[in-house]
């Protein structure tokens, strides 16, 4: 015959732990974890590809971010024409994530939702470049070409926007693909 002393303390006890295992799965999968700081993306590429990229261009504006959003940490680098030379004009920005977890989420970038910009009513362009990437076009006017690049590489992602007056869409591309794998060469 069985005691239901012990009926009652297995049931009591199959729940305490489907209880316990409940709420440590809503806590992970809450969990946000920041990464370290990514290295300062101004350093990580070259000075002559910032003079060819935008020629004449003022001093870099460099900006670190504690979290773009949250399980990230990042830093940027901008450069910018001072004045057109032949016509010609750029502008440069960068920015380099270092991804951790967040909403259950982990932190390898490829698999991050939005991390490889997927933007509405644009063609998104594959490229080679460390796990994955891709471009879009903003604009395609026949003076100004504004390209926005992604690429990912485990925990980080590379973000670059390049606009300049004066070259081929394929110049622009290569221009901005040059920068991503400049820094990607670094990670």
């Amino acid at each position: 015959m069985v005691s239901w002393g012990w009926v009652r303390f297995t049931v009591l006890a199959l729940c305490v732990l489907m209880a316990a295992e409940v709420g440590l799965r809503r806590a992970w999968a809450d969990v946000t974890v920041n990464p370290p700081g990514p290295p300062p993306v101004c350093q990580l590429i070259r000075p002559e590809v910032f003079d060819v990229l935008v020629p004449n261009r003022g001093p870099l504006e460099a900006e670190g971010e504690e979290g773009s959003t949250a399980g990230t940490r990042s830093n940027t680098c901008e450069a910018e024409s001072r004045s057109a030379v032949d016509g010609a004009r750029a502008s440069l920005w960068v920015a380099l994530v270092h991804i951790g977890r967040h909403d259950g989420r982990g932190p390898e970038c490829i698999r991050r939702e939005g991390s490889l910009l997927q933007p509405i009513n644009r063609t998104n362009h594959r490229v080679a470049l460390g796990d994955g990437g891709s471009y879009y076009f903003e604009s395609a006017s026949d003076a100004a070409r504004t390209v926005h690049l992604s690429a990912c590489l485990g925990t980080y992602l590379v973000y670059v926007r390049y606009e300049t007056v004066g070259a081929t869409e394929p110049a622009v591309v290569d221009g901005a693909t040059a920068v991503a794998q400049e820094v990607l060469s670094w990670l």
